[in-house]
């Protein structure tokens, strides 16, 4: 038994050494953030700063025990599953999820990369702004996962009624913008 747990241990721990490494910036280029802005490669925030498209939004409520899973009960630490999780209240995972895919599949994002959210809901009469940064470490392999979590969010019942993303470089330039229906009608 003691050897199976160590085999599984053994086996988690290298899936996530292998899931969180991510190219990092040299400490001079992080003092300078304009050299981003004309860049086209493939690396989203770092090298590839235009005409990206965000393919879907997708949101959704979560409680804190959909957010646990097996493999947390044996590491201890919160598996993703592929996905950029940030959360506007690290503490808290229970909240309301924004799912985004870019039509990149979002392979690879630079850290740095600012996300910024947008929301109107049902229960708040102005709209919210969240600001995520991406962080030096991190496992995306498919879709980035916001979520508005803890105090933010004020339960099952609060419903997003429109809501704009916006992902930009670090040096503040936009990249990728979505906007639900109902956002995109109070603009025209």
């Amino acid at each position: 038994m003691k050897n199976t747990l160590r085999f599984i241990l053994a086996i988690s721990t290298a899936f996530f050494a292998c899931a969180c490494s991510s190219p990092s910036l040299e400490n001079n280029a992080r003092k300078d953030w304009s050299f981003f802005d004309d860049a086209s490669g493939d690396t989203l925030g770092y090298d590839r700063n235009s005409n990206v498209k965000i393919s879907y939004v997708r949101t959704r409520y979560i409680s804190d025990m959909e957010t646990r899973s097996i493999g947390e009960a044996l590491t201890g630490d919160e598996y993703t599953h592929g996905y950029l999780t940030l959360r506007s209240d690290p503490d808290s995972r229970e909240g309301m999820y924004f799912f985004i895919m870019t039509e990149l599949g979002v392979s690879k994002i630079s850290d740095g990369t600012m996300i910024e959210v947008y929301v109107d809901s049902n229960q708040t009469p102005k709209v919210r702004e969240f600001k995520f940064v991406v962080p030096e470490t991190h496992s995306l392999l498919r879709e980035i996962k916001i979520g508005i979590t803890g105090n933010d969010w004020k339960g099952k019942n609060e419903k997003p009624n429109a809501y704009k993303i916006a992902i930009k470089t670090p040096a503040g330039k936009t990249i990728a913008e979505y906007k639900s229906w109902l956002w995109s009608l109070g603009e025209k």
